[in-house]
């Protein structure tokens, strides 16, 4: 842990570090702050935009097989039904099945979008798409559709006067019937003791008739070319889509972190050449641009590289813990168990942390303090730091080449003595 930490920090050091000397650094004035943090804010915005381009309207399983067309394909029971949602064509429903076209700011970027996602369509869902639109937009079809609404608006109508009849016989009729001297019309429609049973066979025979319009009208719609040939397409094709589905949305999860590797490997190489370009220059500005930019690109990978070893995170084991405390009806012990090894764990990461900037400070006091009382740090013989390269009591280094100058220097001091170049701590 220890290693690792410190070749983090090196590589941090020497390799994402701006290696001049600080005096020689032009500070960045507050308006180059603010365009530095806005430049940030958009290559954040931009590569989010990409990311999510690239894996939500192409190479994805859902907009190639959109929930509209499963959920066509499940409801396959329901092409029949003229009243069916999926051939309605108001305007309402129109802007509802663009939905999830529509992730732009833009009508253009909307439309651009919906081309796109149109192209990546599944051939099976466009063709299922296309001959409902034909159903939906046909002329033949669409009569027989109002032809049976106005059917069955004048049902209800005739059903509610016979209600009214039924529920009105017994009381007012009667009671109107031994008070008047003459017959009057008592009740709603002209209704009188002489026509009231003419009245409700009426109604009947209205209904009756009805029905068997609505009936062969429904008929009509549901042995249309278009019905049949569309529930005929779907039955041939559902099982087959729906396991293209499945297999493609298994794999999704690896396909998508792939693409997103694949388009950040490209930038973050780039910015992080460019770093050593301007770090190499002297030129702070431009180097603080391209870290910032770089350190953005790696905030998406790293987030894309905890997701992925999160998916390979034993969860069937995680669950069968948590059930068997569940069973036990005590399944905050799990939770107990979890706080505890994440306390541990990151105790652990702290405290190793701790103790090495510690030693490393405690290393780095002892070497002066032997260094002013001419002594060897290891040993604790007299040297002579300035005349021995190294100590004759226990082989001890006690000079190194500097990598630059080329002359001796003393080891464990950060720079050189020579030429004050920061030395790799490798050297030391």
């Amino acid at each position: 842990m220890i290693k690792i930490f410190r070749k983090i920090l090196d590589f941090y050091r020497y390799k994402l570090s701006y290696q001049q000397e600080s005096k020689n650094i032009e500070k960045l004035t507050k308006w180059a702050v603010l365009f530095v943090v806005i430049l940030d804010i958009f290559v954040y915005s931009a590569i989010n935009m990409g990311i999510e381009f690239q894996t939500a309207t192409l190479n994805n399983p859902s907009t190639k097989f959109t929930y509209q067309c499963r959920n066509i394909i499940e409801d396959v029971e329901r092409v029949k039904d003229y009243n069916w949602y999926q051939y309605k064509t108001t305007p309402q429903n129109q802007n509802n099945q663009n939905y999830i076209y529509q992730n732009g700011t833009t009508q253009a970027s909307k439309n651009l979008i919906k081309e796109i996602k149109s192209k990546e369509l599944d051939t099976r869902c466009a063709n299922i798409k296309t001959q409902i639109e034909n159903i939906s937009n046909s002329n033949e079809l669409q009569n027989i559709k109002k032809s049976i609404k106005a059917l069955e608006k004048e049902k209800t109508k005739f059903q509610g006067d016979i209600n009214y009849i039924q529920n009105n016989y017994n009381t007012v009729l009667f009671e109107k019937i031994a008070n008047q001297q003459e017959s009057h019309s008592i009740l709603e429609m002209d209704l009188e003791t002489k026509n009231i049973k003419a009245k409700y066979d009426t109604l009947k025979k209205n209904i009756a008739s009805h029905e068997k319009s609505i009936s062969l009208l429904k008929s009509e719609f549901q042995n249309h070319t278009f019905v049949l040939a569309l529930e005929q397409y779907i039955k041939e094709h559902k099982r087959d889509i729906l396991e293209d589905y499945k297999r493609e949305n298994s794999r999704y999860f690896l396909k998508r972190s792939g693409i997103i590797i694949g388009f950040l490997l490209p930038l973050i190489t780039l910015f992080y050449w460019q770093m050593g370009v301007q770090n190499a220059k002297r030129n702070y500005t431009k180097y603080i641009i391209f870290k910032n930019v770089f350190v953005i690109s790696m905030i998406f990978f790293l987030i894309n590289l905890i997701s992925i070893i999160y998916n390979f995170i034993p969860h069937v084991f995680i669950q069968k813990v948590l059930m068997f405390f569940y069973t036990l009806q005590i399944p905050f012990v799990a939770y107990y168990v979890l706080l505890f090894l994440g306390i541990v764990l990151f105790s652990f990461i702290i405290l190793k942390i701790q103790n090495f900037n510690k030693n490393k400070k405690k290393t780095t006091i002892t070497f002066i303090e032997s260094y002013r009382a001419n002594k060897c740090d290891k040993c604790g013989i007299k040297v002579d730091y300035h005349s021995m390269n190294f100590c004759p009591n226990c082989a001890n280094t006690l000079k190194i080449s500097c990598p630059n100058c080329q002359h001796y220097t003393i080891k464990g001091f950060e720079f050189c003595s020579h030429c004050k170049s920061q030395i790799s701590q490798n050297e030391n």
